[in-house]
Formats: C-alpha cells, structure tokens, sequence
C-alpha cells in the first residue's frame, strides 16, 4: 500500500545526504548589460565627483598664496586650484555685483580683486558681513577655474554688456603708450592698479588738465550776501578773478527728508572762483581751497605723441599739445571682460564642508564593486 500525498525523493548525493531544496527551481539572473551598467554609472558619478572628492580630502588649514597681485598677474594660479588657500588683495567694489537665488532672499556679494589682470574673483557668501573680515582685505576659500562654474557663460555676458570699471592711468606711461601704437587703433596701456585695459579707437578718454597757478575758492554765503560782496573779499588780498562759477549749493547730508530725524541742517550755499594769487599769498584763501581744474574729453583714435605730451586732434578743431606735467589725472570707464584662464575664489568654502562627497564616493565605489562581482560569477 502506498501514500498518495508522497512526492519524489529528493536525490541524494555521493555521501547518501538527501538535498532538501534540490526541486526548487532557481530564479533568473539579471541581465549582464544591467551589471555593467549599473558599474558604469557609478564609475561615471565617481569620476564627475573627482573635484569634490579630492577638496573633501585636501588639509583643514588654508595655503598662504600671499599677496592677489603677484599671485594671479601673471596667470600663475593653476598650482593653487581646487585648494583651500588664503589670499590678500583689493576689491574692486565700484563694479561688484549682489547676488541672490531666485526667492531666497539671502544675498552674497560678487566682485573682482585689483591688481590681478581680470584674472581673480571672489564669492564672498557670509552675509551680514563682520566688521573685522569686511576691513581685512584678507579671503579664505575654495580656488576653483572660472570656466568650470555653470553660471560662467551668463556672468561673462552680463560683465561685458552691464558692468563697467573706471581705470585711472599715469599721465607718462599713457603718453609713452600712445607714442608706441601704429596708427590710431586700439591702444593698450597698465592701469595704476596694474591691470592690462585695452582701449577701442572710438572709446572716450578723459585728461584732468592741472594749472597750479590756479586755485578754486569757495566763499560761503552766510558771510558774503552776494557776489560782489566776495569778489571784493578776493581782490583785498591780492587775489585776480578768473572765472566765477555762481552760487552752488553743496550736498544735502544723507537722512530721511521729513521725520524726527530730518533736523540736518541746510547744506551751505558759497560763491566759487577760480582765482590764482601771488605765489606768497597763494595759501590765503577763503573758504574750501582746490585745485582747479580742466577735463578734455577725446576719443583714443584722436591721441597722438608729441614731444613731452600728448596731442588732440579732434575734427573739427585745432590741434592742442598737452605736457605731461600738466595732467593731474588720465581716465576712463571701461567693461569688464573676464578671461579665459581666470579663477574664482568662493569665501568661507572649507574642505570640511564636502565630508559628505567622502561617504557618497565610497557608496558608489561599493556599488560598482557588487556589479562587477556578480558579472563575473554569472559567468562562470
């Protein structure tokens, strides 16, 4: 008599011990393609992460890289980046930029470092800003190649088509500058700041014409009712009248207009001339003395050499020779082009900040090995 609800005996091995689980079918393997490309994705995440990773590795303490202007003139940041480094130099707040992220309303400040040829940035994030960093000059971050940001297309368009940097130039080095072109092209000169600025032929230069013998006087209304009045008070003391400039009313002190603190008083009202003395008397004037001075403004295309100067020669008018010494001061307002090989330095960026980059390498490390193992023993 035999038991209906008896199966097949499982099969029994060489040393008679019976294999339970023999009967089970087993479940189907993944297809190698979805091992390797699962590998290969995390390799993939690995190797983008490659910059990260190795920051998250680097030392705690920052490499002094010394002073912006020597460091970066001359192109010589590729040593220093993607380190943690510290670094000192002058910002150039004229033509800074505030950010924010769309609807967060948390602002950092973006701005270029004088000295270093357009080829040095900084990303200042800390906002508000303490006192102590803000007066330093002196930044701590992340060196990272501009070119590599994912924003720096958009940053390079807006600084050429909307940012603009005043460059003042002195008065010898631009004369020998203009002497050295061919033609009347392009003109390249090195600002006192030490930047290269390149100068379109139809780009306006203005020339600050100094004339020692002339001093600019301002005498104040409250004691000289009118003008003739302080036109006397000149010529009492030796002085020759050259030019009146009228009545000018000076800046109203910052504050709100109406309120508790509108009590500022009514900034002062003063007759100016522009007077020149006896070279004994020259110090005795009344009121606020200056220098006075003449601006010319030219295009860099009617510049050309003379001897001992500069020579303007607009259309339509004379020829005029200008010395050297008679120019306190040459400028311009140029944009601001950023180069190819320039860096940015992101403040307050610590290598600690990316321990986080350490645990996801090592995951996807973990993750590609698993693959790889069980490609290799599905093919067996």
């Amino acid at each position: 008599m035999t038991d209906p609800a008896k199966t097949n005996a499982a099969p029994a091995d060489a040393a008679g011990a019976v294999d339970e689980f023999a009967h089970i079918p087993r479940s189907a393997t993944r297809h190698p393609l979805i091992a390797v490309g699962g590998a290969v994705l995390a390799l993939y995440l690995i190797f983008h992460l490659r910059h990260d990773l190795r920051y998250a590795l680097s030392a705690g303490e920052p490499v002094d890289a010394g002073a912006a202007r020597t460091s970066f003139a001359s192109g010589q940041g590729g040593a220093l980046e993607n380190r943690y480094i510290r670094v000192s130099g002058h910002p150039d707040r004229e033509s800074a930029l505030e950010i924010d992220t769309k609807g967060s309303w948390v602002f950092s400040q973006f701005f270029r470092v004088l000295g270093t040829g357009d080829r040095l940035f900084l990303h200042r994030r800390e906002n508000p800003l303490p006192a102590a960093r803000a007066e330093a000059d002196v930044f701590e971050g992340r060196l990272v190649r501009f070119g590599e940001l994912t924003f720096a297309d958009s940053i390079r368009d807006y600084f050429a088509k909307h940012v603009t940097a005043t460059h003042f130039f002195a008065p010898e080095l631009f004369a020998r500058a203009v002497e050295g072109r061919a033609g009347a092209g392009a003109l390249g000169v090195i600002d006192r700041n030490g930047d290269p600025v390149t100068l379109a032929a139809d780009e306006t230069i203005a020339l600050e014409i100094a004339r020692p013998e002339r001093v600019q006087i301002g005498l104040p209304r409250s004691r000289f009712p009118t003008e003739d009045a302080a036109q006397a008070a000149i010529k009492a003391r030796g002085g020759e009248i050259l030019a009146s400039r009228g009545l000018v009313k000076g800046a109203a002190a910052a504050g709100p207009a109406s309120g508790p603190l509108s009590a500022a008083p009514a900034p002062p009202e003063r007759w100016m001339f522009v007077v020149t003395f006896p070279a004994e008397r020259r110090q005795a004037a009344l009121g606020e003395i200056g220098a006075a001075r003449e601006t010319l403004t030219a295009r860099v295309g009617d510049l050309g050499a003379a001897p001992g100067g500069l020579s303007v020669r607009a259309a339509g008018e004379p020829e005029r020779r200008l010395a050297t010494a008679e120019l306190a001061a040459v400028h311009t307002m140029a944009p601001v082009v950023i180069p190819d090989d320039a860096y940015l330095l992101v403040e307050g960026d610590r290598p600690r900040e990316h321990a986080s980059t350490i645990l996801l390498a090592l995951i996807l490390a973990v993750f590609a090995a698993v693959n790889v193992v069980g490609l290799v023993r599905n093919r067996r």
